[in-house]
């Protein structure tokens, strides 16, 4: 059959009017022919190709007669004409040749992550109703996961393997066309490295922000602040990836979004960022840096006393970072001219802190200690003692954890037998007792109380040292 662009050449669409009884169209004879049954006749005006109309005339002997007219009553109105028993029948010609179904896709392209469903329309227009069926141009549909409604075709719960072509094709009585539609399937965005919930950061500390993503597609990664692209100084970006807060201070406390985007989907992670001073200075050094200097700490946390600055040593004690405090009374002292016990007195005061602190320091430590060193000449410490923070009298000396006497007490070392000090001798020899105060619960020394020094040749030196806190790696404070 001839066709041109879809469309059959040979083909015509008629549309009936009313037929006309009682009534014939004279004088455009195209064909006179016998028919046995009426519908006849009008199939036969559908196969001439210049049939307008026909006169159909009554059953006589078994036929009835067909007359087929190449024109109708609207071209020649006055040749219609009154005639007993027959029936005028008139067509519109609504087409002249006859097209195939017409068939697109909506969408005709679609790009999709796993594990959603997809529906692909089937838009079929044509002069005929057309069944539609779906298939695929490479393999076939899963039964399982395809659902076909009418013109729809669905896709449930897609995956990378229903990548591919799909073909709908419409059928009417003129043939069938067809139509093609792409799916592609994609993995959707996944976190390689997913950011924490939280991260508490010490003021000054240096931290990395990882937001690693993998996809199939080229990704857009984007960072917000509190809901916005403006970001406190100190904040950079190594990376698309990669956020990094240098030497944190509270200015950068806020939540942190990492908003990741490709064709097929969106990942969004967050991360709430919270400052705070560290406790100690082995904090300090275990996450800020190893360079000795004065640094900010806060013992107790933010609902016990306030900040304060120390010096961290990051060498002493085998590089752990030890707190050193310094007071007014460092200086080596002479003590003379005092006979009673509590006629020489030195309150000690450390600097920039208070003892609230220092306790709390004390505490959010493992060890602390306090050098302390008495020199004597005929002067004896016996009635001597220094004050705990709490303000209790303490009678022992650098060496001894608790109770009385000094560290040569605890060897039977003294240089007098039965003696628990040196300088309980109370000769006239240049004689010391020294060591380090290490019951923490009890430092620091607060005051220091001398006697016996009141003749000529007694008098004696103390050197008190700065108050030291630490905590070895890997433990906590008890």
């Amino acid at each position: 059959r001839p066709k041109i662009n879809n469309l059959f050449t040979d083909c015509r669409v008629l549309r009936h009017k009313y037929p006309k009884n009682e009534v014939v169209l004279l004088g455009h004879l195209l064909k006179n022919i016998t028919v046995k049954i009426d519908s006849i006749c009008l199939t036969q005006c559908f196969k001439e190709a210049n049939c307008m109309s026909f006169n159909l005339g009554p059953l006589v002997d078994g036929n009835h007669e067909c007359e087929l007219s190449n024109s109708d009553h609207v071209m020649h109105p006055n040749d219609l004409e009154h005639r007993a028993g027959f029936v005028y029948q008139s067509f519109e010609a609504t087409f002249n040749g006859c097209l195939l179904p017409s068939v697109t896709i909506t969408p005709q392209t679609k790009v999709t992550k796993e594990g959603r469903n997809v529906t692909f329309i089937c838009n079929v227009t044509g002069q005929f109703s057309a069944k539609v069926t779906w298939d695929r141009l490479q393999g076939s549909l899963l039964d399982s996961r395809s659902v076909i409604d009418a013109v729809a075709l669905t896709i449930l719960n897609v995956s990378k393997n229903d990548t591919g072509s799909y073909v709908c094709t419409a059928t009417s009585i003129m043939g069938s066309n067809s139509s093609t539609a792409r799916l592609e399937v994609y993995s959707g965005l996944k976190f390689i490295s997913r950011l924490p919930s939280s991260v508490l950061l010490y003021n000054g500390q240096t931290r990395k922000l990882f937001c690693s993503i993998s996809s199939d597609l080229a990704v857009n990664v984007s960072w917000m602040f509190n809901g916005t692209s403006s970001f406190s100084q100190g904040v950079i970006f190594d990376s698309f990836d990669k956020l990094i807060v240098l030497s944190a201070n509270f200015s950068h406390e806020g939540n942190y979004s990492c908003n990741a985007i490709d064709k097929v989907s969106y990942l969004q992670g967050n991360v709430v960022v919270r400052v705070k001073y560290p406790e100690t200075c082995t904090k300090v050094r275990a996450n800020i840096s190893d360079v000795s200097g004065n640094y900010v700490i806060d013992p107790d946390g933010e609902l016990g006393e306030d900040p304060f600055s120390v010096y961290c040593n990051m060498t002493d004690k085998g590089g752990v970072g030890v707190a050193v405090v310094s007071h007014d009374s460092e200086k080596k002292t002479h003590v003379k001219g005092f006979e009673l016990p509590e006629h020489y007195t030195r309150k000690v005061h450390y600097i920039g802190t208070s003892l609230f602190q220092l306790a709390a320091l004390t505490q959010a430590s493992e060890k602390c200690e306090q050098f302390i060193k008495v020199e004597c000449h005929g002067a004896t410490i016996n009635e001597a003692y220094w004050l705990s923070r709490e303000g209790e009298k303490m009678k022992y000396w650098g060496g001894v954890p608790h109770g009385k006497g000094c560290a040569c007490g605890l060897t039977n070392s003294c240089d007098a037998p039965k003696r628990h000090c040196n300088c309980a001798t109370n000769d006239y020899v240049w004689r010391k007792d020294s060591g380090l105060l290490t019951n923490r619960s009890h430092l620091p020394v607060i005051q220091l109380n001398f006697g016996d020094t009141g003749d000529s040749n007694e008098e004696l030196f103390y050197t008190l040292g700065k108050l030291r806190c630490y905590t070895s790696a890997g433990m906590t404070p008890k």
